[in-house]
């Protein structure tokens, strides 16, 4: 490790020193020379350049490379598609259709709830109006429902029954009478009498069934706006808590069914293509239209290049100690040593790695200037300034 340049420096100076007093032994103190002190240059460290971030990126299922988007160098944005396997366009079809369902299910759910308002609401105008009809009747048959009335029927029928006597005595005496002549004046009278008293019955008659209707009619309207009270209740109480359970149920199985497919088509199409998850520069296509590739295989490497960093795992625990963020840190290049960058700590890692029998700690450094030659992986040597 490059650190170690730090330890021969020193062995080089205390080695210095040593020679020096022995070259020195045979010569009177006042005669030797003060050396100046030795300057710690820093930590120092093995580094690797690399981009803000970068990802090698593979599909999830095996499959035919049916189309490849991209080659290396192009830039993309998040969520483009760089490279596709098997028929896609049957798969967006499928897609569509799944989506279609899911509509077409969640329309009939809307409309089941729908037609459901509309019946509960329906329910509660009909017990209205069931409750007005009852009044209605209610107070028909207090009309009826009296002592009067009743009095007044009884009456109707005691005189229905007097004008039927009456008429059948009229035809009792006609009957004595019919050997007269029909010109006879005495048989006309009996005749006279016979239509006087027909008429008065019917008179008599109707008057009694009229009055037998009123009340007949005004019972039964009263037992069926009773009725249709109850009928109207127990439709409220039906439909005030939504549609029939056992549709409901059947309406949401569709439903889940539709969007269980849905989420099965999306789920295809997606592992048949190949997505920038971040806006980024390709940076390695490993990929051929119309050959196989498998899960894990490496596909595409798409790199986010709008920062360059340099990563060291080359400090120990003793070392990392003296490394804080925002740290400023001196960078050369191993193949260009004549240009020196500079930067700062953007992260220490807080876990640890074994190396070569030393706990050492990854530190992530973000330049501050670029150049031209720069290329991912290059190895480097930072200076972590003193603080």
């Amino acid at each position: 490790m490059k650190k170690t340049k730090v330890l021969m420096m020193t062995l080089f100076v205390v080695s210095g020193l040593v020679l020096a007093g022995c070259s020195g032994s045979g010569q009177s103190d006042a005669s030797t020379q003060e050396l100046p002190p030795v300057t710690d240059p820093g930590v120092i460290a093995e580094a690797n350049l690399v981009f803000a971030d970068s990802i090698p990126l593979s599909f999830s299922i095996s499959g035919q490379v049916s189309e490849v988007l991209v080659q290396e160098g192009d830039r993309v944005e998040k969520g483009d598609v760089l490279a596709r396997i098997g028929d896609t366009e049957a798969l967006e079809a499928q897609v569509l259709s799944a989506e279609l369902m899911v509509l077409e299910a969640q329309q009939q759910l809307d409309d089941l709830n729908e037609t459901a308002d509309l019946v509960a609401a329906q329910a509660k105008a009909d017990l209205v109006q069931a409750n007005q009809d009852l009044v209605a009747a209610e107070r028909a048959w207090d009309a009826v429902d009296t002592d009067e009335f009743q009095e007044e029927l009884d009456d109707a029928q005691i005189t229905m029954n007097d004008a039927e006597n009456e008429l059948e005595d009229a035809q009792d005496d006609l009957t004595d009478n019919e050997y007269l002549d029909e010109d006879n004046p005495v048989r006309k009278d009996y005749e006279d009498a016979v239509d006087e008293a027909q008429q008065a019955y019917d008179e008599a008659k109707w008057d009694f069934e009229d009055l037998q209707y009123q009340y007949d009619q005004a019972e039964a309207l009263l037992s069926v706006a009773q009725e249709a009270v109850v009928d109207a209740e127990n439709q409220v109480a039906a439909t005030e808590n939504g549609p029939d359970p056992d549709d409901l149920a059947l309406a949401n199985a569709n439903l889940d069914q539709a969007k269980a497919q849905l989420a099965a088509a999306e789920l295809a199409l997606k592992d048949a293509e190949l997505v920038a998850p971040f806006s980024g520069r390709v940076v390695q296509v490993d990929l051929t239209e119309g050959a196989m590739t498998s899960p894990g295989q490496l596909a595409v490497v798409l790199a986010d290049d709008s920062a360059w960093y340099v990563e060291t795992n080359d400090l120990t625990e003793n070392e990392v100690v003296k490394i804080v963020e925002g740290q400023t840190v001196m960078i050369t290049f191993d193949a260009i040593p004549d240009l020196t960058f500079t930067g700062e700590v953007d992260s220490v890692s807080d876990y640890f790695l074994e190396r070569y029998g030393d706990i050492t700690y990854v530190v992530r450094i973000r330049l501050f200037e670029t150049d031209a030659s720069l290329r991912w992986g290059m190895t480097a040597e930072v200076t972590f300034t003193e603080q």
